[in-house]
């Protein structure tokens, strides 16, 4: 592999592992957020507004610094009982086809969703809630994760070339 692009998916791969580091502390962070809104409301009777506000926020951030991970490792929900029954190489091209879908989908909602990120942070938008939270900051995440996922994507499609299974012809 070329040392620019194995330089490059390391990176990626490191950035990805970071967010998903990033994604389990929002985890303990809705754990105990949600917790101290409980025994603030049901306990000391003074529940506090901010709890619910930054923990729709860190739920979002979650969602996204999560997601590239699982379609790194593959453990994005996958239906695919009838690919499995097709032949070999049929189902390569399937999974392939797959892949490029799920690249340009990815792709194309994370260029909305980075034009919006910019929209909303040039005019300051804000969460209405009682916390007041930029909204930029969920469409960055959005973005981040969407690009991520896209990117992880056309790599396992670009990798199904190189690293080709056996058609159902040479498995007999």
């Amino acid at each position: 592999m070329n040392p620019v692009v194995r330089a490059l998916t390391r990176a990626h791969d490191s950035l990805t592992r970071l967010s998903f580091w990033g994604a389990m502390l929002g985890v303990v962070y809705l754990t105990v957020v949600t917790g101290w809104e409980v025994i603030g409301r049901y306990v000391l009777g003074t529940p506090a507004s901010w709890t619910s506000d930054t923990a729709a926020v860190s739920f979002a951030l979650v969602t996204f610094f999560a997601a590239p991970m699982l379609t790194w490792k593959a453990g994005h929900a996958s239906m695919n009982a009838i690919v499995e029954a097709l032949p070999t190489g049929s189902a390569r091209w399937i999974r392939r086809f797959n892949m490029l879908l799920g690249a340009a989908a990815c792709a194309l909602v994370a260029w909305y969703a980075g034009n919006e990120s910019l929209r909303l942070y040039n005019r300051g938008v804000m969460m209405i809630a009682a916390t007041p939270i930029p909204k930029w900051w969920v469409m960055a995440a959005l973005t981040y994760g969407l690009t991520s996922m896209a990117l992880y994507f056309a790599r396992h499609f670009i990798t199904s070339f190189l690293h080709a299974e056996p058609t159902d012809s040479e498995n007999s």
